[in-house]
């Protein structure tokens, strides 16, 4: 069974989110991943990364994101860690899906999504980092 390794330091900037979003796409063709697994992964990481970046840094504090994924013919593995405030994204409330479009309020669809494309979801704030670990059975 064929491992495949990945792991980027970044900033805590929207500006490596890009840059980011390309490495993951490689690596997913690399580690034989369908074009959805892909988009799946990439956009758990970008909801995952925003949010950190947006909420989890004050007074435009400089921090440092590690996203790491280990991969094999059985399931994926997502770490992201950081050193912003403690805080998990996955006990946010999630969206009323049966309210009409018209009726629903603006946002909060992305920890839906990140629930929905991953299999298991694991939290833990450790020595001043925010851990979080997710899984995705191929």
């Amino acid at each position: 069974m064929a491992e495949h390794f990945f792991s980027k330091h970044i900033s805590n900037d929207l500006q490596e989110l890009p840059l980011i979003a390309e490495e993951v796409e490689l690596f997913g063709v690399q580690a034989d991943w369908s074009a959805a697994i892909i988009m799946q992964i990439n956009l758990v990481i970008e909801e995952l990364v925003v949010n950190t970046i947006n909420y989890g840094y004050t007074n435009a504090r400089t921090g440092q994101i590690q996203i790491t994924i280990n991969s094999n013919s059985l399931d994926i593995t997502l770490e992201i860690t950081d050193d912003g405030k403690a805080y998990n994204p996955l006990e946010n409330t999630l969206p009323d899906t049966s309210l009409d479009i018209e009726n629903r309020p603006i946002g909060g669809l992305g920890i839906f999504l990140v629930k929905n494309y991953m299999d298991t979801f694991e939290y833990a704030y450790i020595e001043g980092k925010n851990c979080l670990t997710l899984s995705k059975k191929l």
